[in-house]
């Protein structure tokens, strides 16, 4: 034997090129399965993120039961709900904020309630709008669901029938990544906001046919601007009907604030940031992107849509989750988003 050979068998060591060897060996086998590992958690993700919603669903399926209707949209996107305002076309606040009691949060709706005095109450909203909800977003989306308030806008609280307390924003907000379906979003039931117009336009005594006149007629879907839809008023059949639905939004702009998609509060009512409609297919977040570049911006295509690859989530009227291709034939979204088209229809 040389002496090479006996300092090898002696050492019991490796030699360089064996080392080099067996460190490809293991970059080959990461990388085999590091897609892998990538798919399985983007799968318990979507579960997840299915999950949240069936519980929203279900959260506003209690809510017709108890209260006879579906939650309402509320009124606008700087209103911001009042706890004593009850639950129907006199609440400001959207159906986030409606639901709360349905999910072990009435805590944070009533945050306010019975109080007179201004500043406290502006105090006590100021924390429900920083109060995040986890079950309203997505994980493969976002973390905590708190992002800037980047707009100059003020927000309104305790609306009485000719004016309103002003809030000064706090600089954060909770955000949510689902949405309620307000109808196809073909005319007359195009998606129209609103949210900025002053107090005294929503006053109490503004007559349902003075708010058609201003900010439109009603809409086909099940949750909008002062809605009250009746699940009997679903007459193309809860399982063939949007409820809510994961948003489309661009993932380049989550932090700053500034999108129109998600610029607001989750507890918000009616606005593009808590209510989507079925006007155009859903789509994949994609950092750049509006739809309206595809679409043209009339009627406003504020579509459904997710972070998820191939499908978005959607909540249907009977509380069941759906996977929705993002290639579903638009039209079929359409009557989809629909209650009463008088074409109900599965989704594929």
């Amino acid at each position: 034997m040389s002496r090479s050979q006996s300092r090898r068998v002696i050492d019991g060591g490796f030699t360089i090129v064996e080392l080099l060897v067996v460190v490809a060996v293991i970059g080959v086998l990461v990388a085999l399965l590091l897609p892998a590992v990538q798919a399985a958690r983007e799968a318990a993700r979507r579960s997840a993120c299915q999950a949240n919603l069936r519980q929203l669903a279900l959260a506003c399926l209690q809510h017709a039961d108890l209260r006879g209707h579906l939650p309402t949209g509320g009124w606008g996107k700087l209103w911001v709900g009042d706890p004593d305002r009850g639950f129907g076309t006199a609440q400001p606040g959207g159906w986030a904020f409606n639901v709360l009691p349905h999910l072990e949060q009435a805590a944070v709706r009533d945050l306010g309630a019975g109080v007179t005095d201004v500043a406290v109450k502006q105090d006590l909203a100021a924390r429900r709008l920083q109060t995040p909800q986890p079950l309203f977003v997505c994980p493969s989306r976002r973390g905590s669901g708190l992002a800037p308030y980047a707009k100059p806008d003020r927000l309104y609280v305790m609306a009485v029938p000719t004016s309103a307390t002003w809030l000064p924003s706090p600089p954060r907000l909770a955000r949510g990544d689902y949405a309620a379906n307000m109808g196809s979003g073909t005319l007359p039931n195009n998606y129209r906001s609103g949210g900025d117009v002053g107090p005294a336009a929503h006053a109490d005594t503004l007559s349902d046919a003075a708010w058609a006149q201003e900010l439109g007629p009603p809409t086909d879907g099940l949750i909008f601007r002062r809605s009250r839809i009746r699940l009997r008023d679903v007459i193309d059949g809860l399982s063939s009907t949007y409820l809510l639905g994961e948003k489309f939004v661009d993932p380049a702009m989550l932090a700053t604030g500034l999108s129109d998609d998600d610029d607001n509060s989750l507890y918000s009512g009616h606005d593009r940031d808590v209510v989507r409609t079925g006007v155009v297919p859903p789509y994949q977040d994609q950092p750049g992107f509006d739809p309206k570049q595809v679409h043209g911006s009339y009627p406003t295509p504020i579509a459904f849509g997710s972070s998820h690859p191939a499908a978005c989530g959607m909540a249907m009227a009977d509380g069941s989750v759906r996977a929705v291709d993002y290639a579903i034939d638009g039209a079929a979204h359409r009557r989809l988003a629909s209650r009463n088209d008088g074409m109900p229809t599965r989704v594929p």
